[in-house]
Order: structure tokens, then sequence, then C-alpha cells
């Protein structure tokens, strides 16, 4: 990648939705080069992809958890087995594998704390798989989703 490659990534992170002669004027490029640089960086996987974010309350979903699982065995299959459980349920919006004191990390939304209850009750509480699950209802969210930093800049801002 060049200096053209990630000042488009900048910018992309920020608003793909940006018109491409737009992006090309900002970075020096002509529209149609630039057009083909976003098509390979695509092609090459550097853009997973590209969605709309939508505020979850808008849809009817105003509370937002944390949830920490701890697994009852810590092997590969066990971990594979509830990340497939996982991916299909649509309350879950995003989970990891983490090391640490847990096996999983999720995110998960609800319309409420009773349709909260019963889900980690189908779950979690009643699945062998799971030791342990804790929870932490997020108050507000401090910061949206960054752009990742490009080239060199720091994390730290010096």
């Amino acid at each position: 990648m060049d200096q053209f490659d990630l000042a488009l990534l900048r910018l992309m992170q920020i608003d793909s939705t940006r018109p491409v002669a737009e992006m090309a004027a900002r970075i020096g490029l002509s529209a149609p080069a630039c057009y083909r640089r976003i098509r390979a960086l695509r092609a090459s996987g550097a853009i997973q992809r590209e969605v709309a974010v939508i505020q979850p309350r808008v849809l009817g979903w105003p509370l937002s958890m944390i949830v920490l699982l701890t697994l009852e065995r810590e092997g590969a299959r066990t971990v594979d087995e509830m990340m497939v459980v996982l991916e299909q349920v649509p309350e879950v919006i995003e989970a990891w594998n983490v090391t640490g004191d847990h096996d999983i990390a999720l995110r998960m939304v609800a319309r409420d704390m009773e349709d909260f209850d019963a889900l980690v009750r189908d779950l979690f509480a009643a699945d062998d798989r799971v030791r342990t699950f804790k929870t932490m209802v997020i108050i507000r969210q401090v910061k949206e989703r960054s752009p990742i930093p490009i080239g060199k800049e720091r994390a730290s801002g010096r």
C-alpha cells in the first residue's frame, strides 16, 4: 500500500459514501484512478465490507450489554460450538474469543430487562457449556467506534 491507498482508507473509515470524485480530489488522484484503487482495496480484503451504522434505539433496542462468558472447558471445540450458537442469535451483535478470566466476550442488545433475562436464561443458564456469565449494562457510550490508525499515526496522540 502506498500513500494514496492509506489516504483512501483514512477517508473511507470516516465516510465511505463520499463520492469517489470528492475523495480523489482530496488525495490528489483522478476519479478513475481512485475508483480502481478502491476496487483493489476491496478485492485484497483491506476493506472487508461497507455498512450503515444504525442507532439500536431507533429500532427498539434501547439496552446494550457487555456479557463475559466462562465456559466449562476451554477446549477449542467447546469455544467453536458456543460461537456457532452465538452467531445464530440476532441480539448478539458482536462476539469475541478472548484471553484472561473469561473465554468469550459479547455485545448484546435487548428491548428491556425482562427480554434480556429470558434470553440469557435460554442461552447461558440452560447451556451445560457455560460455567458462569457476567453482565455489564452499558449506561452510555463514551466513544463511538473509531477509525483504525493508519501509517505512522500513534494511538496516544504523541
